[in-house]
């Protein structure tokens, strides 16, 4: 890996199209090219400076050249005027798009700051059963973000997951909006523009999977003592159910060559939680009948340092009703009985149809489900 690129980027799949995300070690002005396509951060003329780049690319041109260059341009200044940059980045990366019904996907989430532990896991993991397809970063990648330092975590998880050659798919956690630069994380991942908003949610095609990204936000009230009135969820979700109606109304996840619908979010909104992490229930539910309205076939989640499925209209006092079962599966980094360090990760795979969850430990399926 080059010297000036702090992690290999990460392919994010945002709509139709993807972002394509990358730090480096020194400030300049970075870009994309596909098939000799230049693909920029331009925004209202000017491209951006700084040592994080975040460049939307189309879905389709990457999918076809299965390939992409990462430039980057140092300028060890930026002057007022003759600023001179010298281009010290020019990196080719193989990418491999999902096609066709079946797809291998795993996940990390609540990994909450941890880098070495679960890329151990991961790595092991693809030794046994083969290399993924997909890979979800599903919420609480850092333990908090008090500073922009702890947004590298997802990158380093990313880059030796599967180094920039496969796509990922990345949903919000509700640590990953604690702390003084929690507002400056659109900047550090993908984002959906929407009525001038960037945007936490969003639908997404691989092959023939529609996938659907959603966020909870925080897990409990917006007037909790904890948040100190720096948090405002309630429209967010208002906005998100609005998503989701227009979603209904437009049927995209009706298009030609869909096999799989599968919603990712952070925590499973399913659950009936009890006070104060009772927020939002009537929302919740009103997403769980619109997600069943769209027909979705499994909701992938993480927050509950747990792993277990919920199943389809499950008891009423324990769960919403929803149409659709939810696969359960995260743990942060814990020690066995030897003192060694372990952690708990997720995979999913589609197989003529067939779709089978696992938990993943030390690189093994411990537990498997099949929906």
């Amino acid at each position: 890996m080059n010297e000036y690129l702090k992690f290999h980027p990460a392919v994010f799949a945002v709509e139709k199209d993807y972002q394509i995300l990358f730090m480096t070690t020194t400030d300049g002005i970075g870009w994309i090219e596909i098939d000799g396509v230049r693909y920029t951060d331009e925004e209202c003329g000017l491209l951006h400076y700084g040592k994080m780049h975040k460049i939307p690319v189309d879905g389709a041109a990457l999918d076809a050249a299965k390939a992409y260059t990462v430039v980057f341009v140092e300028y060890k200044e930026k002057p007022v005027y003759y600023p001179k940059g010298e281009e010290v980045v020019r990196e080719t990366y193989a990418f491999t798009p999902v096609t066709g019904g079946d797809f291998h996907l795993f996940q990390f989430a609540d990994t909450h700051g941890a880098v070495d532990v679960p890329l151990e896991n991961f790595r092991r993991y693809e030794e046994t059963y083969g290399k993924v397809d997909l890979l979800c970063l599903n919420g609480d990648i850092n333990d908090s973000s008090a500073s922009t330092a702890h947004f590298e975590v997802s990158f380093a998880l990313a880059s030796g997951a599967v180094e920039g050659t496969r796509p990922v798919i990345y949903s919000r956690g509700n640590h990953d909006t604690r702390g003084a630069a929690s507002e400056l994380l659109p900047g550090y991942s993908p984002t959906a523009f929407r009525g001038g908003r960037r945007e936490t949610f969003w639908s997404f095609r691989q092959g023939g999977l529609w996938g659907l990204v959603l966020d909870c936000g925080e897990d409990k009230y917006d007037h909790n003592i904890e948040y100190g009135g720096t948090i405002q969820f309630t429209p967010f979700r208002e906005r998100e159910t609005a998503y989701l109606k227009k979603m209904l109304r437009e049927k995209e996840y009706e298009a030609e060559g869909i096999t799989k619908k599968i919603a990712f979010c952070h925590v499973p909104f399913v659950e009936n939680f009890s006070h104060p992490f009772d927020v939002a229930s009537d929302i919740y539910q009103e997403w769980c009948d619109l997600l069943g309205e769209i027909g979705i076939d499994l909701l992938v989640c993480g927050h509950m340092h747990n792993s277990y499925t919920i199943p389809v209209h499950a008891e009423a006092d324990r769960w919403k009703d929803a149409a659709f079962p939810v696969f359960v599966s995260s743990n942060p980094v814990k020690k066995d009985e030897d003192g060694k360090p372990y952690y708990t990760g997720a995979a999913l795979e589609v197989q003529n149809g067939k779709m089978t969850a696992y938990v993943v430990k030390d690189g093994k399926r411990t537990e498997e489900t099949a929906y």
